[in-house]
């Protein structure tokens, strides 16, 4: 997974699959790596992402929760259909923050 800096943002671009074997290793590192360090703004890429399943469903509720506890925000950036359909059917579209752009992300963390 990598991660870059983006000022006062950090940005994870997460691997192939979301799920069982990888989900709780990629939250202990985003947790590590974002909350622990200060980090309240937090971008998950899914560009490269084309499967999740209900365990990383999970990890991103607790990740978004855990941002609002800090008084901050995650958004979820480049998610493909068959993903978005997933949150649709789930209702999570609702409450994630959810971006197709960059800067339209980038915008809305930094208001």
């Amino acid at each position: 997974m990598q991660k870059s800096v983006l000022g006062d943002v950090i940005k994870f671009i997460l691997p192939d699959e979301l799920e069982l074997t990888n989900a709780q290793q990629i939250k202990k590192m985003i947790y590590e790596e974002a909350f622990e360090k200060g980090f309240k703004k937090v971008i998950l890429d899914f560009s490269k992402t084309k499967y999740i399943d209900s365990t990383g469903l999970g990890v991103m509720v607790a990740i978004h929760k855990q941002a609002l506890m800090n008084a901050g925000a995650v958004v979820f950036l480049h998610l493909d259909s068959n993903i978005k359909n997933l949150l649709k059917m789930t209702a999570l579209d609702r409450i994630l923050n959810i971006y197709d752009n960059e800067e339209e992300a980038l915008e809305f963390l930094n208001k």
